[in-house]
């Protein structure tokens, strides 16, 4: 059987590869979905530098990086997804760099205790919450949907904030007793629309058998009750 042209790699737990799954879906892309961890390994560094997940297969070579991976399919596939005014992509890129930086790196400190059966500390559950506010903070002036992020157009914005920060909003609900979704005007509203949409529904249904097999072979602190359909919808 002939392969399809684009192949990703990676593991459905993985934020940043549900954002490369739903953009390929949004795309109406012909993509294989191929389950890999990450590695070390010099075979798997040949492919990915750092060892990371995701990575796409492309018929002119392999792209890791979920931000590039995004570019190579906006430059390569139509409809476009970014906003075509300048200056409304340059937002959007933006508002992608802080989601990334600004609160899903800082929230991974937590994942030790919340999602692998460890503890975190009370110093690191400290830290990790002042981080977020700042976060959030800056989430909450960059963000006013109508209906998507920039626009009328779902936009890679908009998946990198629904699929990047599903994550973060667990954390935030389990360890802080808060919610992105209510702290920032908008939000809730916006995050059940990304939820209806198709690639949303391809992602989680990927996502949560393997999330739920991930928090028991680790016997994770965070329920499996509140794995009840879309990051932004689980119960507090």
């Amino acid at each position: 059987m002939d392969r399809a042209p684009l192949r990703l790699h990676g593991h459905a737990v993985s934020n940043y590869f549900n954002i490369a799954h739903a953009a390929l879906v949004e795309k109406g892309a012909a993509f294989e979905l191929v389950a890999t961890r990450a590695s070390q390994g010099e075979a798997f560094l040949a492919l990915s530098p750092m060892g990371k997940i995701p990575v796409l297969e492309t018929p002119e070579g392999w792209i890791a990086e979920t931000v590039a991976i995004l570019e190579y399919l906006e430059d390569t596939l139509a409809p476009p997804l970014h906003p075509q005014d300048a200056f409304l992509r340059a937002r959007a890129r933006q508002l992608i760099n802080v989601a990334q930086v600004y609160l899903e790196v800082p929230a991974r400190a937590l994942y030790g205790g919340v999602f692998m059966g460890g503890r975190n500390s009370d110093a690191v559950v400290a830290a990790v919450r002042a981080g977020l506010d700042r976060g959030t903070e800056a989430l909450r002036r960059l963000v006013a949907p109508r209906p998507y992020l920039f626009g009328e157009r779902c936009g890679p914005a908009d998946l990198f904030v629904f699929h990047g920060l599903g994550l973060v909003e667990r954390l935030n609900r389990h360890v802080y007793d808060r919610s992105l979704a209510a702290e920032v005007p908008g939000l809730a509203d916006w995050a059940a629309r990304m939820a209806e949409r198709d690639s949303s529904r391809a992602v989680r249904a990927a996502f949560e058998p393997a999330f739920a097999a991930y928090l028991a072979d680790k016997q994770a602190a965070y329920p499996f009750e509140r794995i009840d359909g879309s990051p932004w919808s689980c119960a507090a």
